[in-house]
């Protein structure tokens, strides 16, 4: 499975400010701006791009500059599940193979993927939610 990074094109509007961490620079989800209220991904409507981000991953993304930074859990061999919708099957998911912890820095403009780093590999110590990913806390940076 692929993450699309395409409402992230949106955060070209919401301001020309850094949003280093999450929830934004003073932690409350509140940037200046205008940015569209209507959007459609798969007509395009209000998106400037849309990249492909290999694995799993639900942090949020932060902004330097013209740069976006976003996080990923990637299988070294085949693809990690992820369940949408609603269910009541919610146990913890054991990703038994190892993984890749990715960050991946994004152009803010074009949305090309100027690099990729893997942070840490290995089996992940942990279980984590059917819904969730190993790559759900967000980054941060200081520049």
């Amino acid at each position: 499975m692929n993450v699309y990074v395409s409402l992230m094109a949106l955060l070209v509007f919401a301001a020309d400010s850094d949003w280093p961490q999450f929830r934004g620079p003073s932690a409350s989800g509140v940037a200046n701006g205008s940015p569209p209220i209507e959007w459609n991904v798969e007509s395009g409507k209000n998106v400037l791009w849309k990249t492909k981000i290999p694995g799993l991953g639900h942090s949020s993304p932060i902004i330097w500059g013209d740069r976006i930074f976003v996080t990923s859990a990637v299988a070294e061999k085949g693809e990690s599940s992820l369940k949408t919708g609603l269910y009541g099957d919610i146990d913890p998911v054991k990703d038994e193979g190892p993984q890749k912890f990715n960050v991946y820095c994004v152009d803010r403009r074009s949305g090309k993927i100027l690099w990729e780093r893997t942070a840490t590999s290995g089996v992940p110590k942990i279980m984590r939610h059917p819904k969730s990913t190993h790559a759900s806390p967000t980054p941060a940076t200081d520049g």
